[in-house]
């Protein structure tokens, strides 16, 4: 009798799920988190792919993983010439927050992703250095009216390696190429908060 009674509750409780769905596939979330790409930088040329990467998703946290943060190297930004002459007061005291502060002011992206293509010179190696000589094209569709989407120029990014194995950039240097805009304009433009 009691078996009975169990296989009848469990057909009522059975019979009661059926009309609302339960077993029916439902329409996935999106996802909650921004897109980020990333990878362990255990060599030099993992640093600029991840610095393509942080630009492309804008991902600040990760453009700012790309640069040196540690007492035994310090970064530095040296900008082009006529950018620095012209913005003087703006890099006497370029550091860390000074370039997180100009990338997060560039702003969500208000169109197309923005790409970063660079084109290399083969690098000069040491056991704890490498440096890249590098002409840049970056494409960013800010909002800031009167400013260009697109700046051009030659950089030398200094890498290091640390203790963990971990490379970054520790020095930035920004020439003028062309009669394009540089980098340095850029950073000196969205610098202020």
């Amino acid at each position: 009798m009691r078996s009975k009674a169990i296989v009848l509750l469990l057909a009522a409780v059975l019979m009661s799920l059926q009309g609302c769905d339960i077993f029916q596939t439902r329409e996935p979330e999106p996802p909650t988190q921004d897109i980020s790409t990333f990878d362990p930088p255990v060599s030099p040329d993992i640093v600029l792919r991840n610095l393509q990467f942080a630009i492309s998703e804008y991902n600040v946290d990760n453009y700012m993983r790309c640069f040196t943060d540690t007492a035994m190297r310090v970064f530095v930004f040296i900008p082009a010439q006529e950018v620095r002459a012209n913005f003087e007061s703006v890099f006497q005291e370029w550091d860390l927050q000074a370039e997180r502060r100009y990338f997060q002011n560039l702003g969500q992206p208000s169109s197309a992703s923005p790409l970063l293509t660079l084109t290399m010179q083969p690098p000069n190696v040491t056991a704890d250095s490498v440096v890249y000589t590098i002409n840049y094209t970056l494409f960013f569709p800010h909002r800031r009216a009167g400013v260009p989407q697109v700046v051009r120029g030659n950089m030398q990014l200094y890498l290091g390696v640390d203790n963990q194995r971990r490379w970054s950039i520790n020095r930035w240097e920004d020439f003028k190429t062309t009669t394009d805009t540089t980098w340095s304009f850029w950073k000196a433009v969205f610098s202020g908060s």
